[in-house]
């Protein structure tokens, strides 16, 4: 008799620990949606410890019993690595590259969702700039420091070249020169004050050569200060520092479209 009830406390104690442990097997439940029912504690009369659950709300309230998935059948989604990032959407300039993932297997009876499938993150390339793009690499802040076009290579007397004499030659061309033509948003009074810079006034269009000694390969091969599409950038004339102001690009061109020629140069 007393090897009985030795057994029957043994018992009764390992039901009380499987269930202190809050399980949902010992408890046998698994609940749908959001019951708060479906506690499960050692103590019947919950004055002594916190209940788990074995409902699918746990999941949300992160209060559910540590065997809750494994016996409530609660699949959280399985999603693949990440892919390489691809390539920039755009050959010159500021673009985006994605990456994605793929899904290896649903969530099921209320288990964790499956997040993003694609990422996106800003890219920068300069390798496809052709000479009409290259404001797209750091021109909107830059200041163009001009010159008088009278210095411009294209209005200079070119020195004689014996070797003009033979029927092979051709003179050389500079393709990475080029024009940019401005309007004129606002300027300085003292840009009136000296012929060098009384073309830049207000309203009023000049011409701008990007000659070969102002070109910049590390912006692309540009000039400092050629400016973006339809948006201010500032300019100032080296030969006086009270000259300077703002100005809208309006295009660009293979030669300056100006009558005379350019009315400033890059330096």
């Amino acid at each position: 008799m007393l090897q009985l009830l030795i057994f029957s406390a043994v018992v009764a104690a390992a039901a009380v620990e499987a269930a202190g442990e809050g399980s949902c097997a010992a408890a046998k439940k698994c609940c749908d949606g959001q019951d708060t029912d479906c506690a499960v504690t050692h103590d019947v009369n919950f004055l002594s410890s916190d209940p788990c659950y074995c409902d699918q709300g746990c999941l949300d309230m992160g209060d559910c019993c540590s065997d809750f998935k494994d016996y409530c059948g609660v699949i959280d989604c399985r999603l693949s690595g990440w892919s390489e990032w691809s390539d920039c959407s755009t050959s010159c300039g500021i673009g985006e590259a994605t990456r994605t993932r793929t899904i290896l297997h649903p969530p099921a009876n209320g288990g964790r969702e499956c997040g993003d499938l694609e990422q996106t993150k800003v890219c920068r390339t300069e390798g496809g700039c052709t000479r009409r793009s290259r404001d797209k690499i750091s021109a909107l802040r830059e200041t163009a420091q001009l010159l008088p076009g009278k210095w411009s290579s294209k209005r200079m007397v070119k020195s004689w070249d014996v070797r003009q004499n033979l029927k092979s030659y051709e003179e050389p061309i500079k393709k990475d020169e080029y024009c940019v033509v401005f309007r004129v948003d606002k300027a300085m009074k003292a840009c009136l004050g000296s012929k060098d810079t009384m073309e830049l006034h207000r309203g009023n269009q000049v011409c701008v050569s990007c000659e070969s000694k102002a070109i910049r390969e590390k912006l692309g091969d540009r000039c400092t200060g050629h400016g973006v599409d339809f948006r201010d950038t500032r300019f100032k004339s080296v030969l006086s520092s009270a000259c300077h102001g703002r100005w809208e690009r309006i295009r660009i061109e293979d030669e300056c479209p100006c009558p005379g020629g350019p009315h400033f140069i890059f330096v």
